[in-house]
């Protein structure tokens, strides 16, 4: 089967630190399955970022996957990234070198591919991965399309969102509805099929996995001391929460759980609370909270962005790893802590409680002292915290990107069966 996916998202987080997001490690999953799959033969496209796509997959395929981008446009991604690669030795950040190319690009309105799918492969499967199918391969017949969605909060929640979070919209605008969807859990397919009226036939949930190289549990105390100096944790005991600061993660509602915990003496003086994520939208709320009281703000840990090679030994120096979000697409943090080994307190709306299973304590994101009692219990007792880790494990071993590739390639046969 001839497959092309749009790859154009990791040419972006590559040069992007901050894209490296869950959805780009998605789709660097789907990229190697297919790319290794014996049924699958695989041509990569960048509708935009074509000089970041085609670095990428320099850098991690050493160019053995063929682009259907065209080769003028092909020529002139490579010609652009001759003439910046000079600048990455001066010290310039990568951004404002990638910077420059764009807007080369956008001025000489090179910055959207002009695909031509008469020159795809013969049957092709595009699948759009995060962007919308691009218009001059939905119209052409011969092409059988699949869009990834993987979640509805920016057009069911916009208040969530700045006016930016457009790419959601777009896709919901210019889908067919000859096409095929996935999504990434059984709750973001209902609310697609619900929001749209989209024949629920044809849209496919495939769950996602956590990378067992980066999260597993681990035992290695020295490694751990290490993290804990590295990020200023101390010798005491700490709740992990990892998420983006922004409003739907619920970051300020969870701090002012534990900060009724500090205030009543509930929990040992050293407890603190290790908060890792890039700043996001509307973060001075979450800072403006987390400054109430000298006391409080001495009990918790602003980490920033961490290296994928510290998050498993954070994970598993952890009291238990906290997740009250509001709404989740899937919801990797928390199956990436049950990876590790690590008691789970999550949100029992949307997505998560069929990530976490039984696994996980499910406390409604809004209830304070339901989140505080669930906290000091995991903290409190060991049986509970080695039952709980037991369990996590447990729950983990359902999800592998194995399984989740060989999930598309099913797909893929059953589209192939059907536009035959």
């Amino acid at each position: 089967m001839n497959i092309i996916l749009d790859a154009s998202s990791l040419g972006m987080s590559l040069y992007h630190r901050q894209a490296r997001t869950g959805i780009s490690r998605v789709i660097e999953k789907l990229v190697k399955g297919i790319h290794q799959s014996p049924e699958c033969q695989l041509t990569l496209v960048a509708p935009t970022n074509l000089p970041e796509t085609m670095r990428y997959a320099d850098e991690h395929y050493q160019s053995a996957i063929p682009f259907a981008n065209s080769r003028a446009e092909q020529a002139v991604a490579r010609f652009e990234n001759r003439l910046l690669a000079p600048f990455a030795l001066s010290g310039i950040p990568s951004k404002a070198i990638r910077q420059v190319g764009y807007q080369l690009r956008q001025r000489t309105n090179r910055a959207h591919a002009r695909l031509q799918p008469d020159q795809f492969p013969a049957q092709a499967i595009y699948h759009a991965t995060f962007f919308p199918v691009p218009a001059a391969v939905q119209q052409a017949r011969a092409v059988q399309t699949v869009q990834s969605i993987y979640d509805l909060i920016p057009v069911m929640h916009p208040e969530w969102f700045t006016d930016g979070e457009q790419t959601v919209k777009k896709v919901l605008a210019t889908l067919s509805p000859d096409s095929w969807v996935t999504t990434i859990s059984q709750a973001t397919k209902d609310d697609f099929c619900s929001y749209t009226g989209f024949n629920p036939d044809r849209v496919v949930p495939i769950l996602l996995a956590a990378a067992s190289d980066l999260f597993h549990p681990v035992a290695d105390e020295a490694r751990k001391q290490a993290v804990r100096q590295r990020f200023g944790l101390g010798e005491g005991p700490y709740f992990l929460s990892i998420a983006t600061l922004e409003p739907r993660k619920n970051i300020d509602h969870l701090i002012r759980c534990f900060g009724q915990l500090v205030d009543s003496h509930a929990i040992a003086s050293d407890t603190k609370l290790v908060l890792v994520g890039t700043k996001g939208w509307k973060f001075d709320a979450i800072m403006a909270e987390s400054s109430r009281s000298t006391d409080l703000a001495s009990r918790l840990v602003f980490t920033g962005y961490v290296p994928d090679d510290d998050l498993a030994p954070l994970y598993a120096g952890a009291l238990a790893f906290t997740f009250p979000s509001l709404y989740e697409g899937f919801g990797l943090p928390p199956l990436e802590a049950m990876q590790c080994g690590l008691p789970v307190i999550t949100s029992n709306v949307s997505s998560l409680p069929e990530v976490v299973g039984d696994a996980a304590i499910q406390v409604p994101p809004t209830d304070a002292d339901t989140l505080c009692q669930a906290m000091l219990t995991v903290a409190n007792s060991a049986a509970v915290r080695n039952e709980m880790v037991e369990k996590s494990l447990k729950q983990a071993r359902q999800f592998s990107w194995d399984k989740f590739v060989a999930e598309h390639v099913a797909l893929y046969k059953r589209m192939r069966a059907d536009g035959a």
